[in-house]
């Protein structure tokens, strides 16, 4: 009885171990979508530039506190060195302090203008920051797709080459073929192995690549859930001018913006008159009536002032304000430059779409004739009618079909991540408007 609650014990240990190794050893399923949300949790750099964008939107916030008076208080003990030489007619003296005072410029607006303008700076800035990261992980993903795909039809030539080695080699101990033709698919059975290795080292390179880009240990099993296929049947593209915003553009006129604002702060800070007030009330008693009587020696003050080194040429202040004018100037040519590029780019690869969009066609149709180009060879060589070269160069021909369709595929999806990050179009965009995507 003991003997067969020990067996049933072990059994029940031996179950639970192969399950737990089970779920251990399950991958981790990832789409698209899925990859880019570990990015942007998981991401280093994006957390630095969280933390720039909130000092900014502090000193917005705070901006303003440029016209928050300034107050103090104090007290103190006053007694003089030689008061019956002075003829003073006390001994000591005790008093206390309170200040407010105000400085009032013009400059102050500009100023609180100028935070809020770098603060939207700072979100367009972290904006790009999201989308360029968003943008290294799709195109990582499509290319793991795009390696993936490329080993599963290295692994279907190989198993193709496998079964055709095998096949001559019955054949030749019936006597039916030369020995030449088994030693020709043995040496092609053997040549596609090292190619499927490299393909799969070069593959599993690459995933650990993509596992620090979206923070995940490098030791986990992940499966991607995606295929390039959903860019065979991509339409024509029709960009919207109104949904064209481009990021360089956006955030270069949101710097210049910002570059004028600072310059006019500069201005201001330089030739405008800054207005003083200051009110202190100071109470005050001596021994001379034992502290009965408190005198206020407070007072209240109002002055202006002008600068004027800023009318000599080499004065800071003249300094300034020319280092900002450079600014805007340096901000306009930038912004000029990246219109006129960003505008070709655009122009480009809406060219290449309809070029890769054209290649995937005649793609398509040279795999279907290289296919049956394949299965034709293979019927005449199986009868005898064709010889084993003949047989081989059709596979191979079928082999880069296959592979030429791929590249053309790989290429659309790079040249429509590119249009999506240039022109500002959420990522994505054009493969859900062809109902391809949920």
């Amino acid at each position: 009885m003991k003997k067969r609650f020990a067996v049933r014990l072990a059994a029940c240990f031996t179950v639970f171990a192969v399950c737990s190794a089970a779920l251990a050893a399950q991958a981790t399923v990832l789409t698209i979508e899925d990859a880019v949300q570990m990015a942007f949790n998981n991401n280093i750099s994006l957390e630095r530039n969280a933390l720039t964008l909130q000092g900014l939107e502090r000193a917005k916030n705070h901006a303003w506190n440029s016209f928050s008076p300034s107050l103090s208080v104090g007290g103190g003990f006053q007694m003089p060195n030689k008061p019956a030489a002075q003829g003073l007619p006390y001994d000591y003296a005790l008093y206390g302090q309170a200040a407010v005072g105000f400085n009032i410029s013009p400059a102050l607006i500009a100023a609180i203008k100028t935070a809020s303008l770098q603060f939207e700076a700072g979100e367009l800035s972290f904006n790009e920051a999201v989308r360029s990261i968003e943008l290294s992980v799709r195109q990582a993903f499509y290319g793991l797709l795009y390696e993936r795909a490329y080993i599963e039809q290295q692994e279907r030539s190989l198993e193709t080459a496998r079964q055709q080695y095998e096949q001559n080699r019955r054949q030749y101990q019936a006597g039916r073929i030369s020995e030449l033709d088994v030693l020709a698919a043995q040496v092609n059975y053997e040549q596609i192995k090292p190619s499927l290795e490299s393909a799969r080292t070069s593959y599993m390179n690459n995933m650990d690549l993509f596992k620090i880009l979206i923070g995940m240990d490098v030791q986990e099993e992940v499966e991607l859930d995606g295929t390039l296929d959903d860019f065979l049947s991509l339409g024509e593209i029709v960009l919207n001018p109104e949904e064209i915003r481009p990021p360089a553009i956006t955030l270069l006129e949101k710097q210049l913006e910002t570059a004028r604002s600072t310059l006019t702060a500069t201005r201001l800070y330089s030739y405008g008159p800054t207005i003083n007030l200051s009110w202190g009330w100071q109470p005050t008693a001596t021994n001379a009536d034992e502290f009965k009587n408190w005198d206020d020696h407070g007072s209240l003050s109002i002055g202006l002032s002008v600068p004027l080194d800023c009318y000599l040429p080499w004065s800071s202040a003249a300094d300034s304000i020319a280092d900002a004018k450079d600014a805007v100037t340096d901000l306009e040519l930038q912004l000029e430059d990246t219109k006129l590029n960003v505008g070709s780019n655009i122009a480009s690869y809406l060219r290449q779409v309809n070029v890769s969009r054209s290649s995937i066609e005649t793609c398509n149709a040279n795999v279907n004739l290289a296919r049956k180009s394949y299965e034709l060879a293979l019927e005449a060589y199986n009868r005898g009618a064709r010889d084993f070269l003949s047989l081989q160069d059709a596979s191979d021909t079928l082999f880069e079909a296959e592979v030429a369709l791929l590249s053309a595929t790989y290429n659309l999806s790079v040249t429509i991540l590119n249009l999506e990050n240039t022109t500002g179009i959420p990522f994505g965009t054009f493969i859900k408007n062809q109902g391809l995507e949920e």
